[in-house]
């Protein structure tokens, strides 16, 4: 029979500190599981990608996982107001961030996430609705 790990992480909205602990601790999961390195890179990229855009763009949220020896499945439920755009929303470079917004400084905010996430993942899904957040799913298989 196979063992399916569970994780599920709350992420805060504008913690910057904390960004990418997420990521971190599905990274060493995985790395315990002796996944392949790129294919963790890539489910610990769409991951990190998930939480940076929690934190900048939506007010926080929950991150769950369940990891089997075969995949990753990553369930995203945010707080944000939901994207008017889904289309324009996963053209690379878009971004809703001020050019002059100090997100851009820190190097964040540049439109590459979803990008990123669809590059890095087997199935991808987005469902949005105004004023009540985003949940994304995504799929990572953990063998070649």
């Amino acid at each position: 029979m196979d063992k399916t790990t569970k994780l599920s992480y709350i992420v805060s909205p504008n913690d910057f500190l904390n960004a990418g602990s997420v990521s971190e601790d599905i990274k060493a999961a995985l790395s315990k599981m002796e996944v392949d390195p790129e294919i963790i890179r890539k489910a610990t990229l769409a991951v990190y990608e998930c939480e940076l855009n929690m934190i900048i763009h939506a007010n926080g949220g929950i991150i769950e996982t369940e990891i089997s020896s075969d995949k990753i499945s990553v369930n995203v439920e945010d707080n944000g107001p939901g994207i008017e755009d889904v289309d324009q929303a996963m053209e690379y470079g878009f971004t809703t961030i001020p050019p002059d917004s100090d997100i851009h400084a820190k190097g964040m905010g540049k439109g590459a996430g979803f990008t990123n996430i669809r590059n890095c993942t087997d199935s991808f899904d987005i469902q949005t609705e105004i004023g009540c957040g985003t949940t994304i799913r995504f799929e990572v298989n953990l063998k070649n």
